[in-house]
């Protein structure tokens, strides 16, 4: 329960949620065009092709299913299934959850945590960015001091720098929240960058919240290492099956940590936001978590293909992108060279107002991430991407011939 000192110090911190930039201009746009180009999730999986795989055991719970309310926590089969991927991870370890929520009831977790802790109103929180803005924008409405671990463009590519990260850290220090693989750029830490992101948080006894929804996307031979919250007590991990399952209309995620404390203030908190998940929801991500290793090489035979007609397509176009293959995640920031840019009117919303005017394309501008705007997010999970880059590059010839 939450005493009056604690609530009075929370009001006094707080402010309102900004809105939702990337969400509102999906909310105008994306159903009133007929090509994307900067979608975040892969190709959808049909229902049809979900079920054919299933088990006899998920077929009798999917044909003798009851559409009543469903357990908090989330059924068990399912939390079960999900500890399986997340080494020293127990069933009791695993909250279930829409992805989008979890994070709300993560960052407001954490707040609570940090009011409970350190008795501190405004804790110091550093966040990867550019980033999925719920990322940050919980914590600034809460009223915690957020610095940014900005990520810069090199001639290698997307980099996030370790000593940009430990140049941030302050004595009151609370929480880093970090989003590996990344989105937008598709930057993925080595294996021992992870490592020492995590013993950096260990050393302070930070709590970590690591966005993984892009899990097990690497593109670039690398093998996927460790969840944070299989090895670190304080980090809580977000995962789900919106992005590497091809999912996201089952609307299914998790949170798993060995935070018991943290836990607890999830569970309470998620009373006030959907109470419990959608039962045919769950029992379709049991089916799919038992196929995981289908579903991602289905995911990813479509990247590593798209990756390719990408490849080919900047390589056409150097005088107006530059490009660097991503090495994991279904989306990547693309750079725009001076000489577009000039012709562009000086930034990336001139090519995305032009292709959806002109090429009936939607491309998401680098400042709907309240990032500088000579970027557009590039999305190749989906199997119509020849044709939608075919598309903008019948804009990009009239444009620049």
């Amino acid at each position: 329960m939450i005493d009056q000192d604690e609530r009075t110090l929370m009001h006094e911190a707080a402010s309102e949620l900004s809105p939702f930039k990337l969400e509102r201009y999906f909310a105008e746009y994306e159903f009133s065009v007929k090509y994307m180009l900067s979608c975040s999730d892969p190709e959808p999986v049909s229902m049809r092709e979900l079920l054919a795989l299933a088990d006899d055991e998920s077929k009798e719970l999917w044909e003798n299913l009851s559409l009543g309310y469903t357990e908090s926590q989330g059924h068990p089969l399912l939390r079960k299934e999900v500890a399986k991927m997340h080494e020293g991870i127990r069933e009791d370890n695993v909250r279930i959850i829409t992805p989008q929520e979890g994070i709300f009831l993560a960052m407001n977790a954490f707040y609570k945590y940090c009011i409970r802790k350190y008795n501190d109103p405004r804790p110091h929180v550093i966040v990867t960015f550019p980033g999925y803005q719920s990322l940050y924008e919980n914590l600034h409405s809460l009223g915690c001091r957020v610095d940014y671990w900005k990520s810069c463009w090199k001639e290698s590519g997307w980099i996030f720098d370790l000593e940009d990260f430990r140049s941030l850290l302050c004595p009151n220090t609370r929480i880093v929240v970090v989003n590996f693989p990344h989105n937008p750029t598709g930057f993925n830490p080595s294996y021992a960058q992870w490592q020492e992101i995590i013993s950096i948080c260990m050393e302070r006894g930070l709590i970590l919240f690591s966005d993984e929804m892009y899990r097990l996307t690497n593109n670039d031979g690398s093998v996927p290492y460790p969840s944070a919250c299989s090895l670190y007590d304080n980090a809580v991990t977000l995962f789900g099956l919106s992005k590497t399952f091809g999912l996201p209309g089952l609307r299914i995620g998790w949170l798993c940590t060995r935070n018991k404390a943290l836990m607890s203030e999830v569970a309470l908190l998620k009373d006030y936001t959907t109470m419990c998940s959608s039962a045919p929801s769950e029992i379709l991500a049991i089916i799919a978590i038992r196929n995981m290793n289908y579903l991602l090489e289905r995911t990813m035979s479509i990247i590593r293909s798209n990756l390719q007609t990408a490849d080919e397509f900047f390589s056409r176009h150097k005088d107006i992108f530059h490009w660097q293959s991503p090495c994991a995640g279904t989306t990547t920031f693309v750079p725009l060279t001076d000489r577009a840019l000039e012709k562009l009117g000086g930034n990336a919303t001139g090519l995305a107002n032009i292709a959806r005017e002109k090429g009936k394309v939607l491309i998401v501008p680098a400042c709907l991430f309240d990032y500088p705007d000579k970027y557009f997010r590039l999305g190749f999970g989906r199997k119509n991407l020849p044709k939608v880059l075919s598309l903008l590059e019948d804009v990009l010839n009239e444009i620049f011939k």
